[in-house]
Order: C-alpha cells, then sequence, then structure tokens
C-alpha cells in the first residue's frame, strides 16, 4: 500500500479524499472527548482505520493521544506501550508525519522518564530501552540531544549516580537547545530536579543564582509576570531546598512571604504539595490545608515517593500515633524501597531517614501497612481526609486514590431501580447509606434514596412513594451541591405530586406532610430551585382541608411565585394543577385557570387537559358539551383510550364527559380502572367518578354501588386523620347527591 505523506492530503481527489477527510474530522472529535478509557478505545480504532487508509501521521496522533490520557491516567505500562507504539510508527514513517509533530513525539521523552518514568513498576532496562529507541530517532530526523539528554540525566537522578547525572546535565545544558533556553523556569526547574537528590542546599544556592539572572529578587513575586505560576513554584521549591539542607528559619520565611501574598488556598493550587509541606511546617493550619490536597490528588501508593514521605511528615508532627500518620509512613517506607530496589541503590530511604523522618518519634508501620493498596489508601482517607473535610465529598472531587470505590457507589445507587426484588433493593440501599456515610459522600445516599422512591411509584405503592420521598430530601439536605442535574431536577419535579398524593392517603399524618414541605423549603433555600411547587403545596393543603379563608391569599402567593419565576417554571403545568386543587371548592373558577393554556400552549397533553376541564365546568353549569365531550373522547381515542397519556388531570373529569358521548361509557369507565387497586385511596377520584357516571348511566352495574361505598370508606378515613367532615361532604356534593337522591 502507498502511504501518504501529511504534505499529500491536500492533492487527494475522488472517494481517497474523501475517506481521509472523514478521518482528519473523526481525529478532531476525538482529541475534543473525555480523556478516559472510551476515547482510548476510540483512538484505537482510529489508529486501526489510519493504517488501512495508509495515512500514518495521522495514526501517530492518535497513539500520541493515548499516550497523553494514559499517562496523566496513572497507567505507566500501558503508556509505556503506546509511546512505545508511537516510536514504531516514527521509525517507519516519519517522513510522512509533520517536522513539527515528529520533534514533539520525540521530544516528549523528557517528559515521559519524569512523569510516567516516576513509577517504580517501570523496570530500568524498560526507560533505558525506550530512551535509546527515542535516540535513535532523534538522530535519524537530525534533531538535536537536548531531551534525551535531558531524559538520561532524570533517570540518573532518579537511580541515584550522582556522577553520572551531573555529567549529563553538563552536558545537556552544553547543547544549547532553543526548547531549553538557561534562564527560563522550565529550564531551571528541571536542572535542579537533577540536583536536589543529591546536594539540595547546591540546588538552593543554583536557584537562588536562576532567580538573580531571571530579574527575581527575593521577596513578593512580581504578579504581572507571564511565569508568575512557575515562579511561586520554583519560590516554593527554594524553601523546600532550604529545609532539607537544614536552613529551616530560610524556609519558613518563604513559606510566611507566598501565604501572605497569595493566601493558602491559592498556593495549593500552584506548588507542588510536597515543598510547601516543608515551608509551612511552622503554620499547622496551612500545613493540614496542603497536606489534605495531597491526600486528596495521591494514589498513596509507592510512584511519587516523596510526595508520601512528606505528607507522613506532616501528618505525623500533629498527630505522631494517629492511623493515618502511621499508614503513610509504612507506605513511604515502602515507596522509598521500590525506588532504591529498582535502581540499585539506596538513595530514596536515605532520603527519607534523613530527611523526611528526621527528629521524628520513632514508629515502626509495618504492621499497619496491608497488603491492598487501594484498602490501605481508603483507611488513610478514612483516617484524616475524610473526616476533616468542611464539606461533603461529591462526585466531581473524589480522592484520587480511591476515586474507582466512589464511582461504583455512585453506580451502585443508581442500580437500586433495577434490583430484582424489594428485599434485594432495601438491602442495596441499607449498604448504599452505610457505605456513603463511610466515605462521607451523601450524594450517593440521596440517589439511592431517590431511586428506591421512583420504584414506590413505578410500584404504585403510595404510602412508600411519601415516606421515602421524605428520606431522599433528608439525604439531599447532607449535600445540596454536587449531584448531578438531571437527578437534581427529577427529585424537584416529584415535590409537588408527592404532597397531592400524601394528602389523598389517610394513613399519612398532617404533621408528615407539614415537615415534608417544611423540608423542602429549607431545601430550596439551598439549591435554588423554584418555590412555586411549595407555594402549590401549602394551596393545596389548605384546599384539602376546607380552609376557604386561607385559599384566597395562598393563591395569591402562587401567582406571585409563578412570576417570580417566570422562565424557570412552566405555567401551564401550574394552571393545570390549579384546577385540580380548585376545582372541588369552586368548578366555576375552572375555565378562568385554564384559559391561557387553551390559548397559549403547544403541548399535546396540556391542550387537552385544558380542554377537558373546560368542557366539564360547562357540564356542571348544566350547558351543553355534546360536541367538546365529543372531541375529549375522541382525543382519548386517538392516546389509544390511555388516561395517563392524555393528560395530568383526575379521571374522573373525562369519565362525566364521556358519560355524555353515546357508546363510550363502558370502555371509558373499564380503561379508567384498569390500573387501579381496589381501596387504594390514591384513586379515590377515578373510584367516585367512576361510580357516579355508572349508577346514573348503568345502575345495573355491580361495580357502581360497590365504588360508591370504597370511596365513602376512604373519604371517611381522609376526614378522621384531618379532623373534619370536609372530605365526605365534598364527595357527596360533587360525585353522589343526585345518586343518593334516587336511592
Amino acid at each position: 500500500m502507498t502511504m501518504i505523506r501529511y504534505d499529500e492530503v491536500r492533492g487527494l481527489t475522488g472517494e481517497k479524499a474523501q475517506r481521509v477527510r472523514a478521518l482528519i474530522d473523526r481525529s478532531s472529535e476525538i482529541w475534543d472527548m473525555p480523556e478516559d478509557m472510551g476515547t482510548i478505545d476510540a483512538w484505537e480504532e482510529q489508529i486501526a482505520a489510519c493504517e488501512a487508509e495508509g495515512v500514518p501521521h495521522l495514526a501517530a496522533s492518535g497513539r500520541f493521544g493515548q499516550y497523553s490520557i494514559l499517562s496523566l491516567g496513572g497507567m505507566p505500562q500501558e503508556a509505556l506501550e503506546a509511546y512505545a507504539r508511537l516510536m514504531q510508527i516514527v521509525g517507519r514513517y516519519g517522513d510522512h508525519i509533520h517536522p513539527d509533530n515528529v520533534r514533539t513525539f520525540l521530544g516528549t521523552i523528557s517528559n515521559l522518564v519524569s512523569t510516567v518514568g516516576e513509577d517504580p513498576s517501570l523496570s530500568r532496562p524498560q526507560l533505558e530501552r525506550i530512551v535509546d529507541l527515542v535516540e535513535k530517532q532523534t538522530i535519524a530526523h537530525g534533531f538535536d540531544l537536548s531531551n534525551v539528554t535531558l531524559a538520561r540525566a532524570s533517570l540518573a537522578a532518579e537511580f541515584g549516580e550522582q556522577d553520572r547525572a551531573y555529567a549529563l546535565l553538563d552536558r545537556w545544558q552544553g547543547i544549547g537547545s532553543p526548547e531549553w533556553p538557561p534562564f527560563d523556569a522550565n529550564t531551571v526547574t528541571r536542572e535542579v530536579a537533577i540536583l536536589e537528590p543529591f546536594e539540595p542546599e547546591l540546588a538552593a544556592e543554583t536557584l537562588m543564582r536562576r532567580f538573580t539572572a531571571m530579574g527575581v529578587p527575593p521577596g513578593p513575586i512580581d504578579t504581572d509576570r507571564e511565569d508568575l505560576t512557575q515562579l511561586v513554584l520554583l519560590r516554593a521549591l527554594l524553601g523546600s531546598l532550604w529545609a532539607r539542607a537544614g536552613r529551616k528559619d530560610l524556609a519558613a520565611r518563604i513559606g510566611d512571604e507566598l501565604v501572605d501574598q497569595f493566601g493558602i488556598e491559592d498556593l495549593v493550587q500552584t506548588a507542588v504539595v510536597e515543598d510547601l509541606l516543608l515551608v509551612l511546617e511552622h503554620r499547622p493550619d496551612d500545613a493540614r490545608v496542603a497536606a489534605d490536597v495531597g491526600l486528596a490528588n495521591s494514589a498513596l501508593d509507592t510512584v511519587d515517593c516523596r510526595l508520601i514521605a512528606a505528607l507522613a511528615r506532616s501528618r505525623t508532627l500533629e498527630d505522631p500515633a494517629g492511623e493515618e500518620a502511621v499508614l503513610l509512613r509504612a507506605v513511604a517506607t515502602q515507596a522509598a524501597a521500590a525506588h532504591d530496589e529498582r535502581g540499585g541503590t539506596d538513595i530514596h530511604t536515605r532520603e527519607l531517614r534523613e530527611i523526611w523522618l528526621a527528629d521524628l518519634p520513632p514508629a515502626d508501620p509495618e504492621p499497619a501497612a496491608g497488603d491492598d493498596p487501594v484498602e490501605r489508601a481508603e483507611r488513610i482517607l478514612r483516617a484524616g481526609w475524610i473526616p476533616r473535610r468542611t464539606a461533603p465529598v461529591t462526585i466531581d472531587e473524589v480522592p484520587f486514590a480511591i476515586k474507582d470505590r466512589y464511582l461504583e457507589l455512585h453506580g451502585l445507587s443508581m442500580a437500586v431501580l433495577e434490583a430484582g426484588s424489594e428485599e434485594e433493593s432495601e438491602a442495596l440501599v441499607e449498604s448504599i447509606v452505610a457505605r456513603s456515610r463511610e466515605l462521607r459522600m451523601p450524594m450517593a445516599e440521596f440517589v439511592a434514596q431517590l431511586m428506591r422512591t421512583m420504584r414506590a411509584y413505578q410500584s404504585d405503592d403510595h404510602v412508600a412513594l411519601v415516606l421515602r420521598y421524605a428520606e431522599a430530601q433528608r439525604a439531599q439536605a447532607l449535600a445540596p451541591d454536587g449531584i448531578y442535574p438531571p437527578l437534581e431536577k427529577a427529585a424537584a419535579g416529584l415535590f409537588l405530586p408527592v404532597i397531592l398524593t400524601a394528602l389523598d392517603q389517610p394513613a399519612i399524618p398532617l404533621g408528615r406532610i407539614d415537615a415534608i414541605i417544611a423540608g423542602e423549603v429549607d431545601l430550596r433555600a439551598l439549591t435554588g430551585k423554584p418555590t412555586t411547587p411549595i407555594a402549590m403545596a401549602r394551596l393545596a393543603r389548605a384546599a384539602h382541608l376546607g380552609e376557604v379563608s386561607e385559599v384566597g391569599p395562598l393563591l395569591a402567593d402562587v401567582r406571585a411565585h409563578l412570576a417570580a419565576e417566570a422562565g424557570d417554571v412552566d405555567p401551564f403545568d401550574v394552571q393545570i394543577d390549579l384546577a385540580r386543587i380548585l376545582a372541588p371548592l369552586d368548578a366555576r373558577s375552572v375555565p378562568g385557570l385554564v384559559a391561557d393554556v387553551l390559548e397559549s400552549s403547544n403541548d399535546p397533553s396540556q391542550q387537552r387537559a385544558a380542554q377537558a376541564w373546560t368542557a366539564w365546568a360547562a357540564l356542571r353549569a348544566g350547558r351543553p358539551v355534546d360536541r367538546d365531550a365529543a372531541e375529549v373522547v375522541a382525543q382519548l381515542e386517538q392516546v389509544d383510550r390511555d388516561f395517563e397519556d392524555f393528560g395530568d388531570l383526575p379521571r374522573s373529569v373525562v369519565l362525566e364527559l364521556a358519560a355524555q358521548v353515546p357508546g363510550t361509557l363502558g370502555w371509558a369507565v373499564d380503561a379508567a380502572l384498569a390500573d387501579t387497586t381496589p381501596g387504594d385511596p390514591y384513586h379515590l377520584d377515578t373510584f367516585a367518578g367512576a361510580a357516579r357516571v355508572l349508577l346514573d348511566h348503568a345502575p345495573s352495574d355491580a361495580r357502581g354501588p360497590r365504588l360508591r361505598e370504597d370511596a365513602l370508606a376512604i373519604a371517611a378515613a381522609l376526614d378522621e386523620r384531618n379532623g373534619s367532615e370536609v372530605q365526605s361532604r365534598q364527595l357527596r356534593e360533587r360525585f353522589f347527591q343526585e345518586a343518593r337522591e334516587r336511592s
């Protein structure tokens, strides 16, 4: 197959040009994807397609994309393999790839050894072979060897080879590569990194000279400099070097200057944590902030041995006998040993002993270390980082070392809805609640309780729906921030239906309903969600209890909230709900409540509900509704006689209209009752509406009297709860007055 050079793409024609153009577009799409395993797989497919089409420069870009994600994702072996395969493409088809890209691919080697190469699971021969491979390609393409030399110097420093590291450092600086100008912050950082393992004082003195050459005097840093971020990092490094050289007074001075100028919260986002921990050792509160940032972002394994050592020192100084400090010292010891074993040296163990653990109380961490690194990491975090947090953990800020455990917990909470049996679901929720409290991620508890609420909704367990919503509400209040927006919206959308359901359930005390409303007030003060549904809930409660004097002011309150929250609340949904709430008190008000819906809504279900309400009000007023009733029935037929799909309104409204249309009553009653549970208070309106039309139009149907008795019994139970006779009176006046007179 003929390979296509990067500069030949524009000359392609026909189908070949179209296919290559599609590959280019796909590459752009993948570069914009999240840095996760799905993108790794997408790159793999793209690379195969590019190789099949003979476009090596796109295949190389894909390998580089894979390497970039894997190197940042804590997968060193996979990252090294991706980079090696990139070098294979460069070796075979380097002249088909843009020279600037080849230079970038090869130059990455110096960064690779100082990042991916930190992991002691990568052997010394592996790293040296990849450097050899890059050197060969660098020479072949005529580039200078600055990055190769820097990579070798970094490896020599890691392996404790001082003479070799210094010789390579001199050689690197002698190359004079424009990529590494002598007084650039990046250059200085790499220079000092090679010196500091062997001679911290020399590294500090060198860094001070570089600051002078860069025009950076001691004291506050010029915030107008373009390299401000790097200078803050280097100034913290300088303090750390002085501390390691025994000049803790200089380190403390630098720490004070940095905190005074930038504040600890900004500082921990810029400087290296292990450097900050040394310069802030005399400021334990600030050091604790820095330590917690390090704990949150570290894998807490043997890779970054200096960070682990610094964390171990910092936490030991605050609580020498605490489990957190003991475990961190154990990990630090293992990390130093792992790095030394790889390099055949003792430089890391000596640094740990002579600097990081110096002047600390003696400890024997081995028994507490544990074998499972993830389990150990969780123990470390639960011993310190988690209980110290002033805010709950959200899914967007889980600690890196155990992120998979948090993600697993979140996934389990979503699975509650799909659990096989109710017993399995309850057991799962119980375990999620316990685990979420261990890991201090109440969002998982909220999601589990929300999914549990949804299960009750799906199974028509209306009492459970109300009680479980209250549990979900309490769980959400523990961590209102950071909740996945669709779930937050779903929970907010449940509130008013839950209150309406609760009002219909005699088993739910009014005090419980009031508590849910009060809880929602507090919750929405935190979440900022619209408060119109709360005003609606208060109105519904007053209407249900027959508190007529309260209805007018509460209705005005609803309208005021709706006006204030225009754009955040669907006004047509509110108007349809108002018709449901107020119809039992005054049927004459209904047409005015839904008039705007009829005039302006484009939603078919809202239109159907508004038309049905308007026709029903006319029927109640004694006006002829034959044509309107027939239209409502025709619309019900169009949605396959499904009352749920028809619209959000009481089924009795449609049944009373259906009774006006010849040949409709039988199937309409059957459809309305099809998914009801006998005796369930949730279906009071449906039972009463079906009873009324059957008693009026099909007196021989035995269901009529039975449904009437069921409805009256439910109303009596509601009255007993409410301490009144309002529900029974409304039921008789609305549905059974004529039937009672006939009987």
